[in-house]
């Protein structure tokens, strides 16, 4: 493993070596009121710039590991994190979720009356940066951070492009054939355009409150207006591969996939004990607790599946209380809070990946392409996910609320069994690295090529200057519309003229 990981290291070198070589910059990164797995995407975007020889001033709400303190780093901590309020509480109840969330974004407004962020704006009034990273999480009210230090900005989201990446960016939303991440039964046609009504006019009450947080802290007087910032987002680097996970989209120049990006970067395995036999991977994330109240249930349907596979070692990521108690009846079901999941990933001898479904997790097995997933989706972004991982051959789902002992195991062993999961997995896995150019070299040209342009507003053109009603042709519609209704009714008043004459 060491070998693959240096001849990458050496190769990624070389390419950096024949890229266009741009004056070293000063970038501005905005990587705040995220959870771990986005944090280190958006971290791997840094890292790159890092590599070319660019100074970074990186403004987080979590702490950096250790390895980013470092001479042309300057690390800014806002210690803040919204507190979320569990959407499980209000069932099927969407008025109330909807409300949840307009809720949850007002809160977020809160970080910029946070001490470490008041003393970052008002202390580097006159620092000058070329760029500004943005971590994308429905937080338009952060470009006024653009506006302040006069920059241009890319934003780094780390999924396929949801509505309001599209707007953002004016990129066009066939609703109808291109189903969006959120939607978890992952709509076409008129049911998809229905469904997209409805998810455009969250996104416009969304940005309606993300507009009066602008207004709160970046003022009409010495800044840009809400909608003008908007327009100068110069990119979106989108954590996704559509020709591999899907769907095929139109998309703009500024719209680019950079999945993978994290994984091109990862150290070699550091594992006291090497699995030495096959093995089977078991997480369902960062925020599923196993001391839960459901998760005292679905332990035991897992417990009881996994001492049926004695052959294989179980690397089971596991925070509850009987973790004692399962080591010692069975040696093969090895746990941990954390197990170096893409790592373990990479291994040849990994058989089958348990997961939530999560896009980081599925990213992984993808990338790595010889572990088919068993998937227990949580949410909708999750039960999409796996969905499409499904339809491809490579996956198989099931509902964890419904989930009995004998539907897990006949599912575990279809997958160790059936040599087409894993056929369609390495399939999937070569075109998701077939590309002209990796994730890596991809996105430090097109962010050099921003800074030698000054903003390089030539990639997005002028779609997103258009009015609502303009950009989805309201206006042109309603005038043929009107149209056809008066032609109609005069076809019918000369038919009964004539008729009655």
């Amino acid at each position: 493993m060491n070998w693959m990981w240096s001849t990458q290291a050496a190769l990624w070198a070389l390419c950096c070596c024949l890229l266009p070589v741009s004056q070293s910059a000063h970038i501005l990164g905005v990587f705040v009121n995220v959870h771990r797995s986005q944090l280190l995407v958006h971290l791997a975007v840094a890292r790159v710039l890092l590599q070319r020889g660019h100074q970074l001033t990186l403004v987080t709400s979590r702490e950096l590991p250790a390895e980013w303190q470092r001479e042309n780093i300057t690390h800014i901590l806002v210690p803040w994190e919204l507190q979320l309020q569990s959407q499980q509480q209000f069932g099927a109840n969407f008025i109330l979720r909807m409300q949840s969330t307009l809720d949850a974004l007002e809160q977020s407004g809160q970080l910029l009356l946070q001490p470490g962020w008041l003393e970052f704006m008002q202390a580097q009034p006159a620092q000058r940066y070329e760029l500004l990273l943005l971590g994308y999480h429905f937080n338009d009210h952060l470009l006024g951070v653009a506006a302040h230090f006069k920059c241009p900005v890319a934003i780094i989201s780390t999924q396929q492009p949801t509505g309001f990446v599209h707007s953002l960016m004016g990129n066009p939303e066939e609703r109808w054939y291109v189903p969006q991440p959120y939607d978890s039964r992952q709509r076409r046609g008129l049911e998809a355009w229905l469904f997209g009504l409805w998810e455009k006019s969250m996104e416009l009450l969304a940005r309606r409150v993300m507009q009066r947080i602008y207004s709160a802290h970046f003022g009409s007087s010495r800044y840009p207006s809400f909608e003008h910032i908007r327009q100068r987002v110069a990119l979106a680097l989108n954590n996704h591969h559509s020709l591999s996970e899907g769907p095929i989209a139109p998309l703009l120049p500024s719209m680019l996939d950079i999945g993978g990006i994290l994984l091109e970067q990862l150290p070699a395995l550091e594992l006291s004990a090497h699995p030495k036999r096959p093995f089977i991977l078991f997480s369902l994330g960062t925020r599923y607790s196993w001391r839960s109240a459901s998760g005292a249930a679905l332990q035991q349907i897992f417990v009881h599946v996994f001492a049926q596979f004695p052959n294989y070692d179980i690397y089971w990521t596991y925070d509850g209380n009987n973790g004692s108690a399962i080591s010692a009846a069975y040696t093969h079901i090895k746990l941990a809070k954390w197990w170096p999941q893409a790592q373990l990933l990479s291994l040849p001898h990994a058989r089958l990946f348990i997961t939530h479904g999560g896009k980081g997790s599925l990213t992984e097995a993808l990338y790595f392409g010889h572990t088919p997933v068993l998937g227990l989706p949580f949410n909708g972004e999750q039960r999409a996910n796996l969905g499409k991982a499904q339809a491809k051959g490579w996956a198989l789902m099931f509902d964890k609320r419904q989930l009995t002992t004998d539907q897990l195991l006949c599912g575990m062993q279809r997958v160790l069994s059936e040599r087409s999961f894993k056929q369609h997995i390495q399939t999937a896995a070569r075109i998701y690295k077939d590309r002209p150019l990796n994730a890596s070299q991809l996105t430090v040209y097109w962010l050099e090529y921003i800074l030698r342009y000054k903003g390089a507003l030539q990639l997005s053109g002028t779609a997103r200057e258009l009015p609502l009603y303009e950009f989805y042709l309201l206006d042109v519609r309603l005038f043929i519309y009107s149209m056809l209704i008066i032609l109609i009714f005069m076809l019918f008043w000369l038919d009964k003229r004539i008729n009655g004459a």
